[in-house]
């Protein structure tokens, strides 16, 4: 079982365990490209874009190890960093954060904060927003995926939500913060690609 929590903080160690799951919820065959970023990145790349997101949303990055970026080349190129955090002597993977490509125009929209009641909608741009918040199984699926708890390594943890759409060119981005969800009591762990690449799709066909 590979709950996402290991007792060793090498990254030659704990990548390709990362590495493992993430390819089985892909269903690939072959490995996935990725690569291990350590602290500030001294350049700009769609890596340090997401940590700097990531770090406001988790108040900080003191108990991250190193994040691995993992690329989704083909028809909607998407990439995945994980956060690697400190966990006594081990590790366990924290903030995942997706950023995929949306072959539509669009002005920004996020995800209002979790409601007492009901499900949260998109507030932006009007015209945007109208188009996402229409549509009753998107606004579900952003909901279920940029949760705001989650547990690794039976560790709780917490961030704030992230689920945004970001005009880039002629088209967009979908930027989505999420955590580990528990599989199996705990035995096991998952990442939700296929959920985001799901939500993808949905948010470019009602664009």
């Amino acid at each position: 079982m590979n709950n996402l929590a290991y007792t060793s903080q090498d990254p030659a160690y704990v990548g390709p365990k990362i590495e493992e799951k993430i390819r089985e919820e892909v269903g690939s065959s072959t490995p996935l490209p990725y690569t291990v970023e350590q602290g500030d990145a001294a350049t700009a790349s769609v890596g340090s874009f997401l940590k700097d997101i990531g770090k406001g949303l988790i108040g900080g990055n003191s108990d991250v190890l190193f994040y691995l970026n993992f690329d989704f080349p083909g028809q909607r190129p998407a990439t995945l960093q994980v956060a690697v955090n400190r966990q006594g002597v081990g590790s366990h993977a924290g903030l995942l954060m997706y950023n995929g490509k949306i072959n539509k125009p669009a002005e920004e929209a996020a995800l209002d904060d979790p409601k007492f009641f009901g499900k949260s909608k998109f507030s932006g741009d009007g015209a945007t927003c109208d188009k996402l918040n229409a549509n009753g199984d998107l606004i579900k699926a952003a909901n279920n995926l940029a949760r705001l708890e989650g547990e690794s390594g039976g560790i709780g943890l917490k961030i704030k939500r992230c689920c945004r759409v970001v005009p880039d060119g002629d088209g967009a981005n979908l930027v989505v913060a999420t955590l580990p969800r528990p599989t199996k009591m705990g035995m096991s762990a998952a990442v939700d690609v296929k959920e985001f690449f799901a939500l993808a799709q949905m948010v470019e066909s009602v664009l």
